[in-house]
């Protein structure tokens, strides 16, 4: 979805860096700034990415640190979130007409999803 997004401007990056500088809405000038809610729920999920690739916490500065961060079933439910509220945004703001997605987690709630489902 983001770099679909990034595509509508013409913009193509090769770095989550880049990427990430292109969303920011702290930046003016960039013209495919998210809002700032949506920016924190897309930084929010690379780095819960992150967690669940190199058992790494960003979050809390343990980049190399001798201890695993493992992945639970609340780090999943965060996830879940924070996909749904970009899935909403660019469903939204594409008007686009998105399959529901069904699923299932122990963390999430029947009802608070908007676009991802739960049976």
């Amino acid at each position: 979805m983001v770099n679909a997004h990034l595509a509508t401007f013409s913009l193509q990056y090769r770095s989550h860096t880049d990427a990430k500088h292109a969303l920011n809405p702290q930046r003016a000038a960039s013209p495919s700034k998210l809002p700032e809610d949506e920016y924190a729920a897309y930084i929010s999920l690379q780095m819960l990415s992150r967690r669940s690739r190199y058992l790494v916490n960003e979050k809390d500065g343990q980049i190399g640190a001798g201890q695993a961060a493992y992945t639970y079933d609340k780090h999943l439910a965060k996830a879940i979130r924070h996909l749904d509220r970009l899935a909403q945004y660019f469903q939204n703001r594409y008007k686009l007409s998105l399959p529901i997605v069904l699923m299932r987690c122990a963390g999430i709630k029947q009802g608070e999803l908007h676009y991802l489902m739960l049976r």
